[in-house]
């Protein structure tokens, strides 16, 4: 066919379009009326896009939340992490799921689900909390909380689908491809920000509610774009005002909850990267908990730490370099100032915030006898297992005050591999002493550290002891040295409150404490973790 011979057409269907304007081509829109449909679309397109990778990063943090809570109220972060995780994943597809079976407009109920999300979630970790310290179904509390929150997660994605159906974008392989990319891409944002911002800035509860508050800003937004009932307008914008001022007054919310678990007026509060610092004060009696945890009471400490010290600072020639791995809040470091030979101390503790408490705080510093203000220590806020593989230098006395293994965290420090990287520190005829955990309430527990120093330390003599802190019951010690002879052989210093050389004498060399063989923990085999708490679960209610 020659170019001049037009093609032979189909006759143009009828339509009920009004007739164009002359000379615009057919089957296009004016621009007048093209652009601003044009521009509401990807607004609309924007905000969902937007609202995906939002929620995204909520839906990781409320897993990370809910397990760090767990681990801060019951210590085992390994089967808190495990649980929170996959009670949420089966919630996630449960609500996946029931997606399809609800009814109404999709971005209304997608608004819905997050204003309810964001009011559950928010409030996650004060019912976790209250649940915690006031009542023992604190499991089930848990797992139902977890659950709901997993479900309301699990409705975002499909109703996110269904939004963008309902703005006139068909579902399609490369839509749900890129939602699905948004929801990782977000997992990745929010697993930066939990541990690096989240966490350490604002803490568990206020962190919550600022997540909280995100999920019902991300439903006004969706709702700005629909006709929506003004009753959920309304909701939204009083569950934002009501996680608000949650968020403002968390801080009131969780004393309040805490001076009933803990029993004590508390005196000081600080949520750190690392753990949670409570400072309790009745009458005399100050003390320190960590995640919870009991550290001290001023009443009975002495106790503790003149034997830990004691135990070793007597038991070599001229103790001049002393090396303490945790006892951040000062008072080993007081005792062994005491002795004196020492010329330089170095505490090692990987949370600055409780040093600086230690160091600043005026009840704390009358405790410790400004001990960390003492030109002869010098702290170092470092991970001790990371600093012991370091090298370089060696002491004469290694003291290790550390928390106890109850849980992954802490059991490195219990292993084998730690053991023998302390020993390489030591003198010639230096002393390591550790705590070793409860030698009643936690026996076997007690005879696995004592079992893992002599694996880590085969050429030195161990020596189990214990003495009675009423705050804590009988507490045990396990002593390591390559010149027994040596042991218990120097004079105690004056000012002690508690300990003399005939009862260190009585508890180290004529009455030990009682041991078993155990399997030595190691880093692979963290068995330390398992019989602590075998160990102690019998008394955790009593």
């Amino acid at each position: 066919m020659s170019p001049e011979s037009p093609e032979p057409t189909e006759p143009a269907p009828e339509s009920s379009e009004p007739a164009l304007e002359p000379g615009r081509p057919a089957g296009r829109t004016p621009p007048a009326q093209e652009r601003p449909a044009g521009r509401a679309r990807r607004r609309r397109s924007t905000a969902l896009f937007a609202a995906a990778l939002l929620v995204a990063v909520g839906g990781l943090i409320y897993e990370l939340i809910l397990g760090t809570a767990a681990s801060y109220l019951i210590g085992d972060s390994v089967l808190s992490f495990s649980l929170a995780t996959g009670i949420t994943l089966f919630g996630m597809g449960v609500g996946s799921l029931l997606a399809g079976r609800l009814r109404g407009r999709p971005a209304t109920v997608f608004a819905a689900n997050e204003i309810l999300l964001g009011l559950v979630g928010g409030n996650s970790v004060l019912i976790l909390y209250a649940a915690f310290g006031l009542t023992r179904i604190h499991w089930w509390v848990f797992s139902a909380v977890s659950l709901l929150i997993g479900i309301l997660i699990g409705l975002e994605i499909p109703l996110l689908i269904k939004t963008f159906a309902q703005f006139g974008r068909g579902s399609s392989v490369e839509l749900l491809s890129r939602v699905l990319a948004l929801d990782y891409f977000g997992a990745l944002v929010a697993s930066l920000i939990f541990p690096l911002v989240l966490l350490p800035q604002l803490g568990l509860l206020r962190g919550a509610y600022l997540v909280g508050a995100l999920n019902v800003a991300v439903a006004m937004v969706v709702l700005r774009h629909v006709d929506a009932p003004r009753r959920l307008v309304a909701a939204g914008a009083a569950a934002v005002v009501v996680l608000m001022a949650l968020f403002c007054g968390a801080g009131h919310l969780e004393r309040g909850i805490d001076a009933r678990t803990y029993g004590d007026p508390i005196i000081y509060y600080e949520q750190s990267q690392y753990q949670k610092i409570v400072l309790t004060q009745y009458g005399r009696d100050m003390r320190l908990y960590l995640n919870g945890q009991l550290q001290f009471s001023s009443l009975d400490e002495a106790r503790y730490h003149e034997t830990l010290a004691a135990a070793a600072m007597t038991s070599v020639d001229r103790p001049a370099r002393i090396l303490i791995l945790g006892g951040g809040d000062g008072l080993l470091a007081r005792e062994v100032l005491r002795y004196p030979d020492v010329e330089q101390v170095t505490v090692v503790d990987i949370d600055p915030a409780v040093t600086d408490l230690a160091a600043t705080n005026p009840r704390l510093v009358e405790l410790n006898g400004g001990s960390l203000n003492d030109p002869r220590v010098h702290v170092v806020n470092r991970d001790a297992f990371g600093f012991t593989a370091e090298g370089g230098r060696t002491y004469d006395v290694v003291l290790i005050d550390l928390v106890d293994p109850s849980n992954e965290k802490p059991a490195k420090l219990y292993s084998v591999e730690f053991y023998r990287r302390v020993e390489a520190l030591l003198s010639e005829k230096g002393v390591m002493v550790t705590q070793a955990t409860s030698s009643f309430f936690s026996p076997r527990a007690f005879s696995t550290v004592a079992s893992t120093v002599a694996a880590g330390q085969p050429d030195s003599r161990v020596l189990p002891f214990a003495v009675n802190v009423p705050s804590f019951g009988e507490w045990g010690f396990v002593l390591s040295t390559r010149a027994p002879d040596l042991v218990l052989s120097h004079p105690l210093p004056g000012g002690l409150r508690y300990q003399t050389m005939e009862e260190m004498r009585f508890i180290v060399l004529d009455h030990p404490a009682r041991t078993s063989p155990m399997e030595p923990s190691t880093l692979l085999h963290p068995t330390i973790v398992q019989v602590y708490n075998d160990d102690m679960a019998q008394w955790r209610y009593s």
